[in-house]
């Protein structure tokens, strides 16, 4: 972790989406550690599928976790502007017939809304869906994420391209109290510092929206979080040693997710209607869980939601 920061620190924020590039590496690992490891931890959570999407002007970037045969989970701001949307998983590409973000996503990072669904054309073959996390003891367990984002190493930040999936590790630190516990951070801690980095340090980055944060279970992983947004204390937001990341809980959002996979069946018609009367999410309170989280990690959370950490909100054409 790098050096505690006075008052007068910057954060900032990014929605982890990217404009299309070559396909590289992905996500920030620690500058001691080689890629190859980073990419062999990727390769066991095949849920999680690369999203190309297009504005009808230009093209993007993003990831997806497979939750049912035929529904993604990905970030409120992957589909916002969406014209078209492509899931790559398995070696095949799946079109997007449908998608709908939560009725209370407005573009506002530091709500913890920023969790959407995709309907796509038909079932996914060869490829089991994510089996969701339903509790709230996250904080303090190790989380994994997935996705196709940027990479680089953890003393220089980003440097490459996007479109290349790989993972990483990190302990959940804090649940952010100010978004009614709806968001899960994490630190990227340096092994220079006073931090205890794990042996897969890692710190999402652009390309890395709507990507999975997996927790370890006797069952097998369990998506907890989707990769929302980055923050950083110095002002320089490039995914470098000490960078905060910004997860959307889904446990918060289990009863809006299965209601609509549930309900809305083999058709996405009327998920606009369905989504609306679902709008209410659990309010946590500091006591929700008995871990407690790195101080700094805490104080840099509730900075992340006293800032207006927003987007325009975009819409779908």
């Amino acid at each position: 972790m790098k050096q505690p920061f006075g008052p007068a620190a910057i954060l900032t924020a990014l929605a982890l989406v990217m404009l299309f590039e070559s396909a590289t590496v992905a996500g920030v690992g620690r500058h001691d550690q080689t890629e190859a490891a980073y990419f062999e931890l990727a390769s066991a959570y095949e849920s999680v599928g690369l999203i190309r999407g297009s504005t009808g002007y230009s093209g993007y970037l993003g990831s997806g976790t497979l939750v049912a045969d035929d529904w993604v989970l990905t970030a409120g701001h992957v589909v916002d502007t969406a014209a078209s949307l492509d899931f790559y998983i398995g070696g095949q590409r799946y079109q997007a017939a449908d998608w709908i973000a939560h009725p209370q996503w407005d573009g506002n990072l530091g709500r913890g809304y920023d969790i959407a669904l995709v309907h796509l054309d038909r079932a996914v073959g060869g490829v089991d869906p994510a089996e969701r996390y339903y509790g709230y003891g996250e904080v303090g367990a190790v989380g994994t994420s997935v996705g196709f984002g940027r990479g680089g190493t953890g003393d220089l930040g980003t440097s490459t391209g996007a479109g290349t999936k790989r993972a990483g590790q990190n302990v959940v630190d804090s649940f952010d109290p100010r978004s009614g516990g709806r968001i899960l951070t994490s630190d990227f801690d340096s092994p220079f510092g006073l931090g205890l980095p794990l042996d897969l340090e890692y710190m999402i980055a652009p390309g890395d929206s709507g990507g999975g944060l997996f927790l370890d279970s006797p069952a097998g992983p369990l998506l907890a979080g989707v990769h929302s947004f980055g923050a950083a204390y110095d002002g320089t937001l490039n995914s470098d040693y000490g960078d905060l990341s910004g997860h959307i809980r889904v446990a918060a959002f289990n009863d809006w997710i299965d209601a609509i996979l549930g309900q809305a069946g083999s058709s996405a018609a009327g998920l606009v209607d369905l989504a609306t009367g679902l709008a209410a999410v659990p309010q946590l309170s500091a006591n929700s869980t008995s871990v407690a989280p790195e101080p700094n990690a805490l104080i840099l959370a509730w900075l992340a939601a006293a800032c207006a950490l927003s987007v325009a909100r975009r819409r779908r054409e």
